[in-house]
């Protein structure tokens, strides 16, 4: 008895039951530039030993600033009384408002490939501290003052949200208002791609 020969398995890839939208939306080489969404310019990724050293450079940079701001409103810890720890509030605060007007930002218009890892994840990242808000709510429940922690804590991420979406929020209009008076004065009068996306998206 003489087994037929088996033909070799077709490769998934080259089976013409895959032949879909999909797969060939696969194949970058048959895609045209008409064919893809307007998300702008490709950003050129830096190397990765280049993105470590932004980030170590930025975070402490926002250490050393956080440092000194506690230094400058320095919190009274005592056995009978626990004051508010105002510079680790404000640190978060602003910390968080900086990060939120520079997503805003580089939603309206792409930086440079350093930016973000140096201000937003070093400078931004150092400079807050959320480790301490726990921290510091722990020592004021095992002072006996749970009501300031949990004031302390709700304080903390509400205002700390707020100041994130409010950023993000005015660092996108702001961007647009600028790129407007540019625009008024350009000699040229056009605007520019981004502003349009901007303006579409706010």
């Amino acid at each position: 008895m003489t087994s037929s020969p088996t033909t070799p398995p077709t490769p998934r890839r080259d089976d013409p039951r895959m032949r879909t939208v999909e797969m060939a939306a696969l194949n970058l080489e048959d895609v045209d530039a008409t064919e893809t969404f307007g998300s702008g310019p490709v950003q050129t990724t830096l190397p990765r030993w280049k993105i470590a050293l932004l980030v170590a450079g930025g975070g402490a940079v926002g250490s050393l600033l956080r440092f000194l701001l506690s230094v400058l409103i320095p919190t009274v810890t005592t056995p009978t009384l626990v004051e508010m720890p105002w510079a680790t509030f404000w640190v978060n605060a602003v910390g968080c408002l900086g990060l939120g007007v520079l997503t805003g930002v580089l939603e309206a218009r792409p930086a440079r490939p350093w930016v973000l890892p140096l201000v937003g994840t070093g400078l931004c990242g150092g400079f807050t501290t959320f480790s301490t808000v726990v921290l510091e709510g722990s020592a004021m429940i095992g002072a006996d003052f749970p009501l300031q922690a949990f004031t302390y804590a709700m304080m903390t991420m509400v205002v700390c949200l707020l100041a994130v979406a409010f950023g993000i929020l005015g660092g996108r209009r702001g961007f647009v208002f600028v790129a407007r008076r540019r625009d008024r004065h350009d000699p040229r009068g056009g605007q520019s791609t981004n502003l349009q996306d901007a303006e579409a998206d706010s």
